[in-house]
């Protein structure tokens, strides 16, 4: 009953400092948030209920992060106020050994990795998927503000425009280049500058180009039909039929949006592929191989099942060969190149899948590494660990962080297993986690120790 009750004042210590955690990296994500996406909502005129959607949706990735974030500066402020106020210290003297003052916690972190797990693999994926369709359809509405300074734009349906210098305020526009592929006879605009303003009343983007020229040809087929017309200047309006907001649905999946049964069926499907790849490769080869024997070498259609024993070849007809055997090999040598960007590709998506697959369950564990590295180091800090907490804490966050994002790009470029590149991060903290763990506990016991021989000389002293 009563290690019931101290379980429970131990987690009440901790209910307080972590929801104060998750409330402070939740606001520094809301600001990231406003800051990244506040210009592009207003700009295109986002209506108040799909930025509630769009934001409510990215909670989703930002909570899959804020959750185990949380963990550290909670343990670390929990244990360090009761290291300041001395109640470890009583707990320790009344035989609480350090692995039971971290027991309820731990137990409390156990059942919340479990529930992470289970968000990773079932709600982040449909969160992820419903932002992503919804991120697509809030693109497409008014697609003008996507035309940027040197990078080709084909938001405007039947039209690529390339615009070298843009002024935004005054819609002054240089180096101007639009491929029009919609109609009959493609065409190509390009001029030296112009303006580019867009009428709200009738929907209608308009581009007064200057000193420019417009290239056709009629028929592709026909060179001769190809014209070019110079210009000073030149007008031309485009319908901005994506004014308003369509929604779309959008089958196609990543990595991010499938969960992990999910995932297993496309590796399957490219472990599949890749055998495949792999004995066409092979019988390639080896047909090559065999067909450069029999030229070669009379005796060697032995070699080549239901094969009959071909006449000697004269020295002329051996010269002849021998480009064409080399025109073949270059043959096989592309196709065996082609295979093999095939199978690496396959290869890669089965590294870039486990990689997903894994960080399901890395990330959630974390949780309980962080507990045990920040129990033992708020003890040991004593007084200083409500001050260290948030500075460790930032730091804790970065090297992971370098584990995580460093282990996925080696991963993805198959330089390192998936499971090691997800779990590296979470290996080195727990080793680092269970030196603290034991060094502490052995600084505990030399003080019960030192403890205990006082006890005794007042005893002696008194009788």
């Amino acid at each position: 009953m009563k290690m019931r009750i101290l379980d429970r004042y131990i987690l009440s210590n901790h209910i307080g400092p972590y929801f104060f955690s998750l409330a402070i990296i939740t606001f520094v994500f809301v600001m990231d948030f406003i800051i990244r996406y506040l210009d592009q909502f207003i700009g295109k005129g986002v209506s108040f209920l799909t930025v509630i959607e769009f934001f409510t949706l990215s909670l989703g990735h930002m909570f899959a992060l804020i959750i185990p974030m949380a963990v550290m500066p909670a343990t670390l402020m929990a244990f360090g106020q009761l290291s300041s106020d001395n109640e470890v210290t009583a707990m320790r003297s009344s035989g609480v050994s350090l692995y039971r003052m971290i027991a309820p916690v731990l137990a409390a972190t156990a059942v919340l990795t479990v529930a992470l797990i289970f968000y990773f693999n079932i709600l982040l994926p449909e969160s992820n998927h419903r932002l992503a369709n919804l991120m697509i359809d809030i693109g497409h509405k008014k697609p003008t503000l996507q035309i940027k300074e040197n990078i080709f734009s084909d938001a405007l349906a039947g039209y690529t425009i390339l615009v070298r210098e843009k002024n935004d305020k005054t819609g002054e526009i240089k180096g101007v280049q639009i491929f029009e592929l919609k109609g009959q006879v493609p065409k190509a605009i390009i001029a030296a500058g112009g303006r580019m303003t867009y009428r709200d009343s009738d929907k209608v983007l308009r581009f007064e180009l200057d000193d420019g020229e417009i290239h056709e040809m009629p028929d592709p087929a026909n060179v001769e039909t190809y014209r070019r017309t110079q210009f000073k200047h030149f007008t031309l309006n485009i319908q901005d039929t994506e004014r308003t907001l369509r929604r779309s649905e959008r089958t196609h999946r990543n990595d991010r949006e499938m969960t992990i049964g999910m995932m297993r069926e496309k590796i399957v499907e490219y472990e599949a592929t890749s055998a495949t790849t792999r004995a066409h490769m092979n019988q390639v080869a080896l047909d090559h191989f065999i067909a450069v024997l029999e030229r070669a070498i009379p005796e060697a259609r032995a070699l080549a099942p239901n094969a009959s024993p071909a006449p000697p070849a004269s020295e002329s007809d051996r010269t002849q060969e021998v480009p064409r055997i080399a025109a073949e090999a270059e043959q096989i040598r592309q196709i065996l190149e082609t295979e093999t960007y095939a199978l690496d590709s396959n290869l890669r998506q089965i590294s870039r899948y486990g990689v997903e697959i894994h960080k399901k369950y890395a990330i959630p564990f974390s949780c309980i590494i962080f507990v045990l590295l920040g129990a033992p180091l708020a003890i040991r800090s004593g007084r200083r660990g409500m001050t260290i907490s948030i500075g460790f804490s930032i730091l804790s966050f970065l090297v992971y962080y370098i584990f995580l994002n460093g282990g996925e790009k080696l991963a993805d470029r198959r330089l390192m297993n998936p499971w090691l590149a997800m779990w590296l991060g979470n290996i080195f903290f727990l080793a680092v986690a269970l030196i603290f763990i034991s060094r502490t506990n052995r600084e505990f016991a030399a003080i019960d120790w030192k403890r205990l021989n006082l006890l005794k000389r007042r005893r002696r002293a008194y009788s």
